[in-house]
Order: structure tokens, then C-alpha cells, then sequence
């Protein structure tokens, strides 16, 4: 397995593609928390974790498969939230890290797709 870290940074093209991605990937999950009615910091930290974790896959390589790299670094992303989040209401444990699953993979790809030239 390589690990490739921060491997072009710099790249303007690089940073915007991975933030749109993110904000996409952070609306799209934030549908059915609209629905609830959940409260509006609630969604801000939604839209900031995708935007970043769409960041975190634009820039981390474990696995040359895109859709597996934005799977495993979403999960990992989302396991210490999702445990503080389990202590506080333990029937939100599963949306979230079921939407860091299905989501991940999606971010990964798109990732990889638009930002594989610009690296």
C-alpha cells in the first residue's frame, strides 16, 4: 500500500474542484437533515466535514482505486464523529456513518476524475 501525502497542495485548480465536490457531497446530505429539521450548526459541521474530507481525498493517495480511497479516508473521517455523536443520541450512529459509506465513494471518484489531470 503506498501513502502519498499532500502531493500537490498548491495546485488552485486542485483545491476549488475538491471544495465544490465537498459542498456537493455536504448538500447532498444535508437533505434529509432539512427534513428533520436539525439544527443549523448541525448542517454547518456537516457541509465543513464533507468540504474537508473532499479535500483529505483530493490529497491523500492510500489506494490507486478512487472509489476505495474515498471510502476508507470518509470512514475514517467520520469514526471519531460519529462516536461522540453515539454518546449523545445513539440512534444517529447509523445515518451517519451510512452516508459517510455511500457518499465516500462518490467523493472519491469525482475526485479522482476532475482532479487526476490537475495533479
Amino acid at each position: 500500500m503506498k501513502f502519498t501525502l499532500m502531493r500537490s497542495c498548491c495546485n488552485d485548480k486542485k483545491i476549488i474542484v475538491s471544495v465544490i465536490i465537498g459542498l456537493v457531497a455536504g448538500l447532498i446530505d444535508l437533505i434529509p437533515l432539512v427534513m428533520v429539521r436539525v439544527p443549523l450548526l448541525n448542517m454547518i459541521s456537516i457541509l465543513m466535514f464533507w468540504i474537508i474530507t473532499s479535500y483529505f481525498v483530493a490529497n491523500v493517495t492510500l489506494f490507486k482505486n478512487a472509489l476505495l480511497n474515498g471510502l476508507v479516508l470518509s470512514t475514517l473521517n467520520m469514526l471519531p464523529l460519529v462516536v461522540v455523536i453515539y454518546t449523545i443520541n445513539p440512534k444517529d450512529f447509523l445515518p451517519m456513518l451510512s452516508m459517510a459509506l455511500i457518499l465516500g465513494p462518490l467523493v472519491g471518484y469525482l475526485n479522482g476524475r476532475f482532479n487526476r489531470s490537475s495533479s
